[in-house]
């Protein structure tokens, strides 16, 4: 199990390093939210007419979403998958996506659920629903699909390294 305070720690961390490096304000710098409820997720649950991936719940429960977890991609929380305007645009955003790229992926949009996107671009984060007791990947999609994550926890370290990435660039 995913040790969330130390994984939130360190993207803060990461954070903090690009907020420092950002010296021409590229990017939104924001903070986790706070926890959500497990009432919340219920609802959410009921909301979207499935199961929650239990890595993705229990990070939820730590830090319900974070806005601009990188660059200008939210990461949603209980807020937006209850529904929220940004949710029905990645929904919409999912429909358009040409068949080749659902078909190369695996996914279908009724299948897939937006857990995040971009305020002003076409990147999103879909995680497709998993057999029951699997885990559910997160697939990075902005067009093409850019980057696939076996588990919630192995994408959003991989949003660490990211927001390091990203830190460098801006050094040099």
């Amino acid at each position: 199990m995913t040790d969330w305070t130390v994984e939130l720690t360190r993207m803060s961390a990461a954070k903090q390093l690009l907020r420092e490096n950002d010296t021409e304000s590229l990017w939104r710098h924001e903070a986790p939210r706070t926890p959500a409820t497990p009432e919340r997720l219920q609802a959410v649950e009921r909301s979207i007419g499935r199961t929650l991936d239990s890595d993705y719940a229990s990070f939820l429960l730590q830090a319900d979403g974070w806005p601009a977890i990188l660059q200008d991609i939210d990461l949603f929380g209980t807020g937006e998958l209850l529904g929220s305007q940004v949710f029905s645009e990645a929904r919409e955003l999912m429909e358009t996506l040409e068949p080749e790229v659902l078909e190369t992926s695996n996914i279908t949009p009724e299948s897939a659920l937006p857990i995040g996107a971009s305020r002003t671009g076409i990147d999103m984060f879909l995680m497709p629903q998993a057999a029951s007791g699997n885990p559910a990947p997160v697939i990075w999609i902005a067009g093409y699909e850019v980057e696939r994550y076996r588990t919630f926890s192995d994408f959003f370290r991989g949003m660490i390294d990211h927001n390091l990435e990203e830190v460098n660039d801006l050094r040099t």
